[in-house]
């Protein structure tokens, strides 16, 4: 799935500004996805809780497979919307997906384990940009209706590999060990929503305040996070007037250069501990940003995107692994739902924030307001965040 994927984001925001959408609508766009994920975030954590994590992980990655042919045949924006949406009530089993992968690590293992899959996908990602721009550039830029038919193909390939990935999914191995593990219907759980939210919001009380605090700077700085990177590419080639073929080569080359250092960090995650490397993705987010707004050449771009790529992977890994410390494993379903809820509702307000900042008053915005608000995350991760003297199995 992940070898597959960059090569339609690398350029998606050029390929929905050309299919009518303007610099504010692409957040509007995201905004309606955002908006579908939340909503399936505490049945599907609900669920996994519940009734195993296996089988809504298996059942859902088909939907979310089919869900890439609106974007393959898409005549206009509003069709991707649609796609957007589909997939993202797919993504119900999110939380499933996260409970497993926490359940499947030794707790002394977790930051090695969960670098080593970032590193993984990082080095498999590396061809994408560059397969996206053969695909889709003409002469070293975006030039329609030549590069729309260039991701239309691109496209076609995630469709295909997340097909078979969906096949793959049904033979994965259940982690949650109960007498429930057999598949409801999907309707039981959204019936019972006010009950779901409910248990989803008691769980609080029974974990570490710094689970509590956790969430809320996740939610802050994924929101964030999120909607400076559709802007990414835009910004650089219409503000920046960074090429097309250029920004596919940073891109590519901050996959290569963020592997090394993220091997060793997960190794060192696990053996002085995940708060302090989680304090230093909160750190890398400020130079970042603040070269990234007058990158006007490559070798600028290139510091940019890799003090941003091994921020962004140190602070999503030690988030993940400490949550994992953190949070009981009959549990962690209810709590992935519960943080991804909110996330992702958090997110969507936030892609109509960026959006107005960039079109409407200036188009550096978002990214100095990614740089700034890192600080006081940052702080709050350093004062309120404690790690267990027993990590959770």
């Amino acid at each position: 799935m992940y070898s597959t994927q960059p090569i339609a984001d690398t350029y998606s925001s050029l390929y929905f500004l050309n299919l009518g959408a303007s610099p504010f609508l692409l957040s509007v766009m995201f905004f309606m996805g955002s908006l579908a994920i939340a909503l399936v975030q505490f049945p599907g954590g609900y669920l996994a809780d519940k009734h195993g994590r296996k089988w809504l992980i298996g059942t859902m990655s088909f939907g979310l497979a089919l869900g890439y042919l609106f974007f393959i045949f898409a005549p206009s924006w509003e069709f991707i919307v649609l796609g957007m949406v589909f997939q993202n009530l797919c993504l119900i089993y999110m939380p499933a997906m996260m409970a497993l992968m926490i359940d499947s690590l030794d707790p002394n293992k977790r930051g090695i384990g969960f670098n080593f899959q970032s590193v993984l996908v990082s080095l498999i990602s590396l061809p994408a940009p560059l397969i996206a721009a053969s695909l889709v550039l003409v002469n070293g830029e975006y030039i329609a209706p030549q590069s729309n038919m260039g991701m239309r193909i691109a496209y076609a390939m995630v469709f295909l590999a997340y097909l078979i990935a969906a096949f793959m999914r049904i033979k994965l191995k259940e982690t949650l060990s109960n007498d429930n593990n057999v598949r409801p219907h999907l309707l039981q759980a959204f019936r019972e929503y006010p009950k779901v939210v409910k248990e989803s919001c008691q769980l609080w009380g029974k974990v570490p305040k710094s689970a509590f605090y956790l969430f809320l700077t996740t939610i802050g700085i994924n929101s964030l996070v999120a909607g400076c990177h559709i802007y990414f590419v835009v910004y650089a080639t219409d503000v920046l007037k960074i090429s097309c073929a250029t920004y596919a080569w940073v891109i590519a080359l901050m996959y290569i250069s963020i592997a090394v250092p993220s091997i060793l960090s997960g190794f060192k995650m696990d053996s002085v501990g995940r708060k302090q490397f989680l304090i230093l993705g909160y750190i890398l987010y400020i130079p970042s940003m603040l070269v990234f707004v007058v990158a006007a050449d490559f070798y600028l771009m290139l510091v940019a995107f890799f003090l941003f790529g091994l921020g962004n992977l140190l602070r999503v890994n030690s988030s993940q692994v400490l949550l994992g410390d953190l949070i009981p494993r009959e549990l962690r379903g209810k709590a992935v739902g519960f943080l991804q809820f909110f996330l992702y509702v958090a997110q969507a307000l936030v892609y109509l924030l960026v959006g107005f900042l960039y079109e409407y008053l200036a188009p550096w915005l978002p990214f100095v307001l990614l740089s700034c608000s890192a600080v006081p995350f940052g702080l709050l991760v350093a004062l309120k965040i404690s790690e267990p003297k027993t990590k959770e199995i």
